[in-house]
């Protein structure tokens, strides 16, 4: 939504600027077009590099999950041995 308000803006100063103003608007509105394209390309760029870093911290995260669920799992094992063993010295 963003793009597309952008690109809408700066159309609306090419044609605006091109019907009624001088060479010196003209070469204001392409420097701000220009400069506006710039943090259009940085802001893509920062979100590349958040979109990486996300997946890295969601990877992460199922890494961690799997341990976590690796652990319960040998708790409950360990919990059915002790009970067996409780069972059997009772006997």
């Amino acid at each position: 939504m963003k793009r597309y308000m952008l690109w809408a803006v700066m159309a609306a100063f090419l044609l605006v600027g091109t019907v009624g103003c001088g060479k010196k608007e003209i070469e204001e509105l392409n420097t701000k077009l220009t400069k506006a394209q710039k943090e259009l390309v940085d802001t893509q760029a920062r979100l590349v590099d958040k979109e990486k870093e996300a997946a890295d911290m969601r990877a992460e995260a199922e890494r961690q999950s799997a341990e976590v669920t690796k652990a319960k799992a040998e708790r409950d094992k360990l919990k059915k041995e002790l009970a067996a063993l409780k069972k059997k010295k009772r006997r």
